[in-house]
């Protein structure tokens, strides 16, 4: 996924998904808490004197500079306010939002983020307030997951990462980071969970715009690739109402609703990408179109896809093969000649390509050439099909399989197996001959086969070509 691999978010500057329902205590959270104590700026109901008592023991907690003291004062602070909430304080924002700081003094994330959200929820005017005690513990846990993953040691990153998006969830640092670790190591479904939270939260804030953007894409592709087509397709669709014109995405679109049995919108994207012509269009993108095209009958659009294969790569067998077909399909014998010779000239051993020429020349009504290739059809000794073809540090390389068949003359006489040498020829963009190679292929009983293998030194080697000597 070429979004994804962007890479991740770094350190934050200074200023969920739900997990595991156990504590979870972070030493970090404790140590960003602020040095001394302040009485909340905001309006809360304190409720009774078990209330306040809580909160004079954080106060003291926080005033108390031997540690072991520090850590009993909290504990009566919480065993305190617990007993306020369980005895009729359920509904006091001040009971809830002091438990909420005295978790936060533990280490303690998600006692903190329940109580810290129960006391929003009761105080709607201590929101700011809360969110800027939620962000400062947030800061060192993704501080110090960023610090993890530079050093390495993703699993630690992961685990930090996850306590940070436990206390604080509303900028996407964090679970942007996740979302990718998660891709990274295989685990989509929670990748996804965590891309949908990150586009959820940057929203319409324009400033976070491309951070949307990126985990929409993301999501929509990983979901792609699992074969959730149906859930993928609405999220293409979002991506593309805000990035219309980009190709990797409309490729992706298209290939949702196409698995989802939309092919006519399929196609009617896919021609819009081969017409613009986009450098971004490679051929694989060019070659896969025409295989949908002429799945769906639609021959004359097949064979302008494999046509532009043809243009960027002459030498390409199989965008020649599938642009010969895709003329006889539309019943196009001018073009299906001009496509089969191209393709026998490079592959004339083969024995499909032998027989769509011959086709070209029976639509054509070319009786003489028609049974000229129909009588050598029937006396090929094999059928060569090369399937390889790679750039060596000094030339260039191929190799295929020989398939014996049973050749016979025009009046059905068997013909015997005998070698065959064959001569290749590999050249460069301007068609020159850079290197050549001869091999011969063994006698073959039908079905039989035999390894062919040639290679050419030289530089500028692009394709290849080969004849019979």
């Amino acid at each position: 996924m070429r979004k994804v691999l962007a890479g991740l978010v770094l350190l934050v500057a200074t200023a969920a998904v739900a997990g595991a329902q156990e504590t979870i205590k972070n030493d970090r959270v404790a140590k960003a808490q602020p040095p001394k104590y302040s009485e909340p700026a905001c309006e809360l109901k304190k409720g009774n004197y078990l209330v306040s008592s809580g909160a004079t023991y954080l106060k003291s907690g926080m005033e108390t500079s031997v540690e072991v003291n520090r850590m009993r004062i909290f504990g009566d602070a919480k065993r305190v306010l617990t007993e306020a909430i369980n005895k009729g304080q359920s509904a006091s924002s001040g009971a809830w939002y002091f438990l909420g700081r005295t978790y936060l003094q533990l280490g303690d994330i998600p006692g903190a983020d329940s109580a810290l959200t129960r006391a929003e929820q009761l105080a709607p005017a201590c929101a700011a307030e809360i969110k800027l005690i939620r962000r400062n513990s947030w800061i060192p846990l993704v501080n110090a997951g960023s610090q993890f993953l530079k050093d390495g040691n993703t699993d630690s990153a992961i685990v930090l990462y996850q306590q940070a998006n436990g206390i604080y969830r509303q900028e996407t640092n964090a679970m942007m980071n996740l979302g990718v670790l998660y891709t990274n190591t295989g685990q989509n479904d929670s990748a996804i969970a965590y891309f949908r939270m990150v586009a959820r939260v940057a929203g319409a804030d324009s400033t976070q715009a491309e951070t949307r953007n990126q985990a929409t894409y993301n999501m929509a592709a990983l979901l792609s690739n699992a074969g959730r087509y149906a859930e993928a397709l609405p999220v293409w669709e979002q991506y593309l109402k805000w990035v219309p014109d980009e190709v990797d995405a409309r490729k992706g679109y298209a290939r949702a609703l196409r698995a989802s049995g939309q092919a006519d919108k399929a196609a009617a994207i896919e021609r819009e990408l081969i017409s613009t012509g986009a450098a971004d269009v490679s051929t694989d993108d060019l070659m896969t179109a025409g295989v949908n095209f002429f799945r769906d009958k639609n021959y004359t659009e097949a064979a302008s896809a494999f046509s532009r294969v043809v243009a960027r790569e002459p030498w390409n067998r199989d965008a020649l093969f599938n642009l010969a077909n895709s003329y006889l399909g539309a019943q196009d014998p001018a073009n299906l000649l001009k496509a089969a010779t191209a393709l026998n000239e490079v592959d004339p051993m083969n024995e499909s390509s032998k027989k769509l020429l011959a086709q070209a020349y029976q639509m054509q009504k070319n009786q003489d050439m028609t049974i000229k290739l129909y009588t050598e059809l029937e006396a090929m000794p094999f059928t060569l099909t090369m399937d390889e073809f790679s750039l060596t540090s000094g030339g260039a390389r191929t190799a295929g399989t020989a398939t014996g068949r049973a050749a016979k003359t025009v009046d059905g006489k068997p013909i015997a197996p005998k070698p065959v040498t064959l001569l290749f020829e590999f050249v460069n963009e301007g068609k020159a001959v850079v290197g050549t190679s001869e091999r011969v292929v063994p006698p073959l009983k039908e079905g039989e086969t035999a390894r062919v293998e040639a290679e050419a030194v030289g530089g500028g080697i692009v394709g290849w070509r080969y004849r019979q000597k």
